[in-house]
């Protein structure tokens, strides 16, 4: 009985005896312990880039906790990974048609063929238009049709709202989302209401009305993608207002703007908008190319955009058979490259690109081991500068820490505080590192500032 009892208090023991194995480590638990709530579960794992050795390993390292937006970096490397390959990811939206052009009139249908570059732009539309209108034509009889059945989205659905949680697609405009704009007219009059990306089908129900003093009411209410009402007050001296939403289905928004931008060039469009996929004999009109990967991934990482890596999860998929790419097919190719750099299945499990989803789990011991094995490709770089700078940069611009030294992606989600990244300590040495914080409820707000105090620590 006495020797179950040992054993016992050994194994409970375990987990707080890891947490002291220097002085290194003890300092770190010291200050990351007085930020964080009793129930959380976390780890702190730090190696030696040059050596590949451990040389600060804190809290629970082994256990595999949600990683929030981390699960980016993995999308990242093996995005990267494949730029150096035979067939390197495409981002290319593709403009084609049937039918005939005569005497400036396109007898048939324009397909707007989407890869997943959601960082297209209606100045890439209006490029598009210009082409278009330097091919002499002036008239299409047919419909615009967008086509995004390049991708299978299914099972990557968003549980939440707002314009950072915009769904996935392989056609769509400024990361899937819109923004209505809302400019003080005279006094007693209704504001100006427009909408970017420009979008003739828009509707607005304006109920608001331009006043000379107190302080704004204006609300703007998305009914629909094409929908919105606007109510309240806006005071004449106040400055322009902006409400960016998500869109429920981009690429049907992409092809309204187009064929809006087409007939700003003068080109008239007979039909209307559809979604389908584009026929077998279509004949290219022009080509937008997408960002080359390394602005792409800068992107995505600076400022955390989720629409962005999980387009690059579907990307990154060979569809050579015709055949659409699809959730489950992204995820093997990144658990392919996480195997070739040392990291097993049982270590990192991972659902999707961007980390929004529950089922997402890694060990912060596997995302540093990650992190330093990586480090000798020869994409490395721009992984590395992909990544913001705390103080300085993207989502860590505003945190409580600077250091131009140290390079790191956050994730964050209700219960979620994670970082992990490069840096440079005071001795100069590299170093890769992870920190991951769970808890069963909502982290209250002095946790958020953890991962500062984390690279503070390491810094010094």
């Amino acid at each position: 009985m006495i020797r179950l009892l040992l054993v016992a208090i050994s194994l409970f023991l375990a987990p707080c005896l890891s947490l002291a194995t220097s002085p290194q480590s003890e300092l770190l638990t010291q200050r990351v312990t007085e930020l964080l709530p009793h129930e959380a579960r976390w780890g702190v794992t730090v190696i030696d880039m040059k050596t590949g050795k451990e040389i600060i390993s804190a809290g629970n390292t082994n256990e595999l906790l949600s990683p929030a937006s981390l699960v980016k970096l993995f999308t990242t490397g093996a995005a990267l990974d494949l730029k150096l390959g035979k067939k390197p990811v495409s981002l290319t939206t593709g403009i084609l048609h049937d039918g005939r052009v005569e005497e400036g009139t396109l007898n048939g249908s324009i397909y707007l063929r989407g890869n997943g570059n959601c960082l297209l732009s209606a100045d890439d539309l209006k490029k598009m238009a210009q082409t278009l209108r330097g091919k002499g034509i002036q008239k299409v009889t047919g419909q615009i049709v967008a086509d995004e059945s390049r991708f299978d989205t299914r099972g990557l659905e968003r549980s939440r709202k707002g314009a950072g949680h915009a769904p996935a697609g392989a056609l769509g405009l400024d990361l899937h989302t819109v923004l209505v704009v809302v400019t003080p007219g005279d006094a007693g009059r209704q504001p100006v209401v427009s909408i970017e990306p420009p979008n003739d089908a828009v509707r607005f129900a304006v109920a608001a009305r331009t006043v000379t003093g107190g302080t704004s009411s204006l609300a703007v209410v998305r009914n629909d993608d094409i929908g919105y009402r606007v109510t309240g007050n806006i005071p004449s001296g106040s400055g322009i207002q902006r409400w960016r939403f998500p869109l429920t289905s981009p690429a049907r928004y992409t092809a309204q703007s187009f064929k809006t931008v087409l007939a700003e060039e003068g080109i008239l469009v007979m039909g209307d908008i559809s979604e389908g996929k584009t026929p077998e004999n279509a004949s290219l009109l022009s080509t937008v190319p997408g960002p080359d990967m390394k602005r792409f991934v800068k992107e995505m990482n600076m400022h955390s955009l989720n629409v962005a890596a999980d387009n690059l999860l579907l990307a990154i998929v060979s569809n050579n058979d015709g055949s659409p790419s699809t959730r489950d097919k992204g995820v093997a190719v990144v658990k392919d490259h996480l195997a070739r750099h040392g990291i097993s299945s049982a270590e990192a499990r991972i659902v999707d690109g961007s980390g929004l989803l529950p089922g997402n789990r890694v060990t912060p011991k596997a995302m540093a081991r990650y992190l330093a094995a990586v480090s000798h490709q020869p994409w490395f770089r721009d992984l590395r500068d992909s990544l913001p700078r705390p103080g300085l940069d993207g989502t860590l611009r505003n945190g409580t820490y600077k250091n131009e030294r140290f390079r790191a992606k956050s994730g964050s989600l209700e219960n979620v505080v994670a970082l992990a990244g490069y840096g440079v300590d005071k001795a100069g040495r590299e170093i890769a590192f992870a920190f991951i914080v769970n808890t069963p409820g909502p982290l209250p707000p002095n946790a958020r500032s953890a991962g500062d105090e984390v690279m503070r620590c390491l810094a010094e």
